[in-house]
């Protein structure tokens, strides 16, 4: 037996797809409408993985344009909008949370790795050389890759942008980008290590 369907959510369902189908149509007054309706279960989904009230504005801004840009590639067969626009959104908080989990082990790969058994001095004048020595080693090896790789490189490493971020802002395969990088850190071992042994 068939579990039949309440008219007032079937109703609902067609008039969000239909407000879809007009954002992907770049019709700001559709987008307007859906952001009225649904803004606050978006919100809230956010907010329920991340539990902080800033990421979860920064990354509730991040699905709208999300939204705006990619209402083209709803398919209604997969689901019903909301189902749709909350698993966007749930994916972008989860990939938000990773990529501050990333930059916290960066920096405490780097501190551990720099910190000295002696007591915690100023530098002196021989150690800020030297690191100003790296600076210019490291940043002269970067500007020897190309363009494609010193883009994603610094949006990846110095921006603290996820591979997946970086292959959405560059509008490109995350597998390209992730070969990029690849290679790119490769092309600056192999510049840097000498330079720095």
């Amino acid at each position: 037996m068939t579990e039949a369907i309440d008219p007032e959510l079937e109703r609902q369902i067609k008039e969000d797809v239909q407000l879809i189908q007009r954002i992907a149509e770049r019709d700001s007054a559709a987008f307007q409408t859906f952001y009225r309706k649904y803004s606050g279960l978006i919100f809230a989904a956010i907010s329920n993985v991340l539990n902080d009230h800033h990421d979860t504005e920064d990354v509730m801004q991040e699905v709208l344009v999300q939204l705006w840009n990619k209402a083209h590639l709803y398919e209604p067969r997969k689901g019903k909008p909301l189902t749709w626009l909350t698993t966007m959104a749930r994916n972008r908080a989860i990939d938000r949370i990773r990529s501050k989990q990333r930059r916290s082990r960066l920096n405490d790969d780097f501190e551990s790795e720099n910190k000295k058994l002696e007591f915690e001095f100023q530098e002196s004048g021989h150690e800020i050389l030297e690191e100003k020595e790296r600076d210019t080693i490291v940043q002269r090896a970067v500007s020897k890759l190309n363009d494609d790789q010193r883009q994603a490189i610094h949006l990846a490493y110095f921006t603290g942008l996820t591979q997946a971020e970086v292959a959405e802002r560059l509008n490109e395969p995350l597998g390209t980008i992730k070969a990029r990088i690849r290679r790119g850190v490769s092309r600056l071992e192999t510049l840097v290590k000498p330079r720095l042994a």
